[in-house]
């Protein structure tokens, strides 16, 4: 269901502007790490990946409050787990 920028609530934007400005920073992150640039640009862009994934599925739930309940929680699981692996990365 599209909605008019207008209609959106302040929160509903933040997110979406966050979900913008992460998902270029992980994929400026992604191009370094294998333009072999900067070797650990996956240290960052694990964990903001990870963001990007929580602010989806708070998006998600907002808008399907029901069958979003299973998939929110899949996907909190997924960003704990994907933060821990990005914090012992060597």
């Amino acid at each position: 269901m599209k909605t008019k920028w207008n209609e959106k609530s302040t929160a509903d934007k933040i997110m979406l502007v966050l979900r913008i400005v992460i998902s270029v920073v992980v994929l400026a992150g992604a191009v370094l790490q294998i333009m072999d640039v900067w070797d650990k640009a996956l240290n960052v862009s694990i964990p903001l990946l990870s963001v990007l994934i929580l602010i989806q599925s708070i998006q998600e739930h907002k808008e399907q409050k029901k069958a979003s309940a299973i998939v929110g929680y899949v996907c909190f699981v997924a960003m704990v787990v994907m933060i821990i692996g990005a914090l012992f990365v060597k």
